[in-house]
């Protein structure tokens, strides 16, 4: 699914915005693509109309307009964004993704927005499992540092899906004993899949990322990197950051 933005008042997950105040290397002449992958919510999601929204959209949208820039939201398979990046496919990648050494080879990251996560894996309550060591086969989303670090720091069957949608049927009907992602992800998992549970305690390790979750630009492009580094300050600053998390039950 693709989203355009149109001139106009700041919308929620939707809208083209172009103001005053961005840097005047920037090219404003162009439409810059922003690349997500929308079944992660709740940074990303689609809603009940097919539209995308989540706290990233809504910080993308804020960004946008307040650096100048037409932007264009692309819904695409997770582990193709950095390549698609790389090739000049898409100008940027919002996706709650954190920079990790190997991603930071093929682009450049903006500041973090929201502080690292912790990771959990979850599963089904009627599995009855007490620790990770009950676990034999483990889903992940292909292409992210949960998987990265599956295998390279456990002895589990790996099973790597294209969406976070896929693998929550896998888990549902036991083709999988367990699914790693982020608390903050797994929270809305949660609350709206009463037999899911999480299993063994939350995880932190270097691989999941060296920051929290950031924007993605093309390392050529430093001008749109230092407009949305100056934009998030201001998103901090202003308060606008902390608006989302309470719109979207964040606590980090």
């Amino acid at each position: 699914m693709k989203k355009l933005f149109k001139l106009g008042l700041l919308a929620a997950s939707m809208g083209l915005f172009v103001a005053n105040g961005a840097s005047a290397a920037l090219d404003k002449s162009k439409t810059y693509i922003v690349g997500t992958e929308a079944t992660y919510a709740p940074y990303e999601y689609l809603n009940d109309k097919g539209q995308i929204e989540g706290f990233d959209i809504d910080l993308i949208n804020y960004i946008c307009q307040d650096i100048g820039i037409t932007c264009k939201i692309e819904n695409q398979a997770f582990d193709g964004l950095f390549s698609n990046l790389n090739f000049k496919k898409i100008d940027l990648v919002i996706a709650g993704v954190h920079p990790t050494e190997a991603r930071l080879k093929v682009a450049a990251f903006s500041q973090e927005y929201l502080p690292k996560e912790l990771n959990v894996y979850v599963t089904l309550k009627a599995n009855n499992y007490t620790a990770t060591t009950d676990l034999k086969t483990v889903g992940t989303q292909a292409g992210t540092s949960q998987a990265k670090y599956l295998d390279e720091k456990t002895k589990f069957k790996v099973v790597k899906y294209q969406t976070n949608d896929l693998a929550f049927l896998d888990l549902k009907a036991k083709r999988i004993d367990a699914y790693i992602l982020s608390q903050e992800v797994a929270k809305p998992l949660l609350a709206s899949t009463p037999e899911f549970t999480t299993v063994g305690e939350p995880i932190s390790d270097p691989l999941f990322g060296l920051t929290g979750p950031a924007i993605a630009v093309h390392k050529q492009n430093k001008e749109l990197l230092d407009a949305i580094n100056a934009s998030l300050e201001k998103a901090k600053n202003t308060g606008f950051i902390d608006q989302l998390k309470v719109k979207y039950n964040m606590n980090n």
